[in-house]
C-alpha cells in the first residue's frame, strides 16, 4: 500500500511540475515577442516619451513639454477637463500601433489609462484619452 500511494504522489507532483514548466515558458516567449515587436515597430520617439513616465510628480508635463508640438501643447492648455499633462503615470508600454498612431497603456495610481498618440516626425500631434482599463 507505501508504494502505491509513494508511486501516486511521484506521479502527481511529475506532471504538476511539467505543467506549469509549459505555461511560464509559453507566456515568457509571448511577451518577449510582443516586446520585440513594439520596440522596433513604435513611430516618432514614442520608446522615449514612455521612458519619461516614470511615476514620478509632474512626469506626465515633462512629457508633453519635451514631445508633443506647441499646437497640441496648446489646445491641451486651453482645455478644462484632465489631460495627458494631468497624470503621473508609470510602467508605461504599447498596447497597438496603426501607422503613426500608438496606443499605450500606463499605471496612473490605482488605475491603468490608455491614450492614443499620434506622431508627425518626432513631436506627438494628437491625443486621444481612451480612459481607465
Amino acid at each position: 500500500m507505501k508504494n502505491l500511494l509513494t508511486a501516486a504522489a511521484l506521479t502527481l507532483a511529475t506532471f504538476i511540475a511539467s505543467c506549469s514548466g509549459a505555461e511560464a515558458g509559453a507566456s515568457g516567449d509571448t511577451g518577449a515577442e510582443k516586446t520585440t515587436k513594439t520596440e522596433t515597430a513604435v513611430p516618432g520617439k514614442m520608446n522615449d516619451l514612455m521612458a519619461v513616465l516614470d511615476g514620478t510628480e509632474g512626469c506626465g508635463q515633462k512629457a508633453v513639454d519635451a514631445f508633443f508640438s506647441d499646437s497640441l501643447k496648446n489646445s491641451l492648455n486651453e482645455s478644462n477637463s484632465l489631460t495627458f499633462a494631468n497624470y503621473n503615470m508609470a510602467e508605461a508600454k504599447v498596447v497597438a500601433v496603426e501607422g503613426q498612431c500608438c496606443t499605450m497603456e500606463a499605471k496612473a495610481g490605482v488605475t491603468t489609462r490608455s491614450f492614443k498618440l499620434c506622431w508627425e516626425g518626432d513631436k506627438v500631434t494628437g491625443v486621444e484619452d481612451l480612459g481607465m482599463k
